[in-house]
């Protein structure tokens, strides 16, 4: 059977193609917001062809994400903790719970012998944490492979305010403005992410952390997964195709 997924984040979207419950292909690109639909055809499209299949042999397409509704050609729409679940038992038999980490939330699932048995997103005020990430990087003009070289702890000595990306921002700007090194700032950046993501952890993943699959866009962050492991004392899983997570998730769903 042959199908696909797509995730519809706020930043970006992922396509994933299957065929009897092995991914064949994968494409991403920006979301965008006047001609997202376009932009999704486009991925599509060039999933589609590296996988070597034509639209009318995909026999059912599931999205998810915030903009799941703006896949008009979908047979269903799931939310993201179904897709998320799936996903991780795929790429980790044996976990007990799933973190996605994107531009716009993050998602906890616990998992249990019969399915999903808690779920948990992060506080309003702290939506974005993965956004400001790339934010604050491409003001201080690192890469994403410049600020994943940061150390754990590069710089506990600078408050930035943990409680409010857009506070964080603007704590983040003034710090610069008072001459304080830009290195030293992107390291305070780091550790809030860091601290307000282990919250979620330290609240809800115990005793569930045994196996913990990590997933979504932040996962290529090494920097602020090393701040993490470091704080929460959890060794993630990470697959390769982390940043595919949900879409491989809608993709395997199709096909069962």
């Amino acid at each position: 059977m042959k199908t696909a997924g797509i995730d519809v984040g706020f930043d970006m979207i992922k396509v994933a193609i299957a065929a009897d419950g092995k991914i064949l292909a994968t494409a991403s690109g920006e979301a965008g917001c006047i001609g997202r639909e376009s932009n999704i055809s486009e991925l599509y499209n060039a999933a589609l062809a590296d996988a070597g299949f034509k639209p009318d042999e995909i026999e059912e397409v599931i999205s998810t994400g915030i903009g799941k509704h703006s896949v008009g050609f979908a047979s269903r729409r799931v939310s993201d903790a179904i897709a998320l679940a799936k996903a991780a038992k795929y790429f980790s038999g044996d976990a007990t719970s799933v973190i996605d980490i994107g531009a716009d939330k993050t998602l906890l699932v616990t998992l249990g012998d019969d399915g999903i048995t808690e779920i948990v997103r992060n506080q309003k005020c702290m939506a974005g944490l993965g956004l400001i990430l790339d934010v604050m990087a491409n003001r201080l003009g690192y890469t994403l492979d410049e600020v994943s070289g940061f150390q754990p702890g590069a710089d506990k000595g600078l408050f930035i305010n943990d409680g409010c990306p857009v506070f964080a921002e603007l704590d983040s700007l003034e710090q610069l403005n008072k001459g304080c090194p830009k290195d030293q700032v992107m390291g305070a950046v780091i550790n809030t992410v860091a601290v307000r993501l282990n919250a979620i952890l330290r609240d809800k993943v115990l005793p569930a952390k045994k196996t913990t699959v990590l997933l979504g866009g932040v996962s290529r962050n090494t920097a602020v997964v090393n701040e993490l492991k470091a704080r929460s004392g959890i060794d993630f899983k990470i697959p390769e195709d982390a940043v595919y997570g949900s879409a491989i998730g809608c993709a395997l769903l199709a096909g069962g």
